[in-house]
């Protein structure tokens, strides 16, 4: 990994935007439909790229992809050349939460918040009008998840999808501060990661 990539990821800290949460709803929609835990996705990131999406085989669909991974951060294109509003939400390392009754997705026996039947929160995210591509970096440990089922037709939404993020290869990459990119408590931790695949993070 080439220390030249720290100053891109600096653009967006998902860090700060767990205590974000979605103020409107609007573009959601009905709590009927119930997607997550026990029910069934109707398309997969892939399919959505690939223009598979079931029933919409041939039309664009949001999706997102990777465009450059940097030390402890992940830089993404969220992508819509569909009709209509995508909202994509994202988490670090599966421990971010958001807030508020998710109006599509039903809980997971662990981010519950209520509701009936009960369901999931809704989380961070950004919104990409139809014809544009919103890019973001995001920081995280491991990784860093994004899903979509708010915004346009809930034919395209897709489940949590994972993006590793950059990890320390060498010592070089722990020196001159670079533990801190990789949320390192010090700098002994992450050379301690590269020599022994341990890690205290």
């Amino acid at each position: 990994m080439r220390r030249e990539k720290r100053t891109v990821r600096r653009r967006t800290v998902l860090k700060t935007l767990g205590g974000a949460a979605v103020a409107s709803t609007a573009f959601a929609a009905p709590a009927a439909a119930g997607f997550g835990t026990g029910g069934t996705w109707p398309s997969t990131n892939t399919l959505n790229k690939n223009k598979q999406a079931p029933g919409r085989v041939g039309q664009n669909a949001p999706y997102v992809e990777v465009d450059d991974v940097g030390p402890g951060a992940v830089t993404l294109n969220f992508v819509n050349q569909a009709p209509g509003l995508a909202y994509f939400e994202y988490r670090a390392d599966g421990e971010e939460l958001g807030s508020g009754n998710h109006p599509v997705v039903n809980a997971d026996g662990e981010h519950d918040v209520g509701g009936s039947p009960p369901r999931d929160s809704i989380y961070s995210g950004v919104g990409v009008p139809s014809g544009n591509t919103e890019t973001k970096t995001l920081e995280a440990k491991y990784y860093v998840e994004v899903r979509l089922a708010l915004g346009g037709e809930r034919d395209w939404d897709f489940d949590w999808v994972r993006f590793d993020v950059g990890q320390p290869e060498t010592k070089d990459d722990c020196k001159k501060g670079g533990w801190e990119d990789y949320h390192f408590k010090n700098q002994g931790q992450c050379v301690r990661y590269v020599e022994t695949g341990k890690d205290s993070r």
